[in-house]
């Protein structure tokens, strides 16, 4: 069937140049941007128990293994593609995760 398109909002392009420094870091968030795009299921379903910690849609997410990241993504199945909307550092309030609602991208 082929790989699903994967895409970056603005506002993690922008979070992911200004806060990661390191090349491994870079390297290891890309290389789980190319493994959504083989198996967009990997993550795992984000039901979180805050409700500030809800975003307004369904989506997954996945932390990216030997760096602080974790990555929150929608997928859809009908246009073959991923979205990653959020990147955020694992130390993060989950509590507030998004109470500010969602940047538009």
């Amino acid at each position: 069937m082929g790989e699903y398109e994967v895409a970056y909002t603005r506002s993690v392009v922008d979070f992911m140049m200004a806060e990661i420094e390191s090349e491994r870091v870079y390297d290891k968030v890309d290389e789980y941007r190319r493994a959504l795009a083989l198996f967009p299921d990997i993550g795992h379903r984000y039901d979180p128990h805050y409700e500030a910690a809800r975003p307004p849609f369904p989506c997954r997410f996945i932390a990216v293994p030997d760096t602080p990241f974790t990555l929150y993504y929608t997928k859809d199945d009908a246009r073959r593609r991923v979205v990653v909307f959020r990147i955020e550092h694992q130390r993060a309030d989950p509590g507030v995760r998004f109470a500010g609602g969602l940047a538009s991208n």
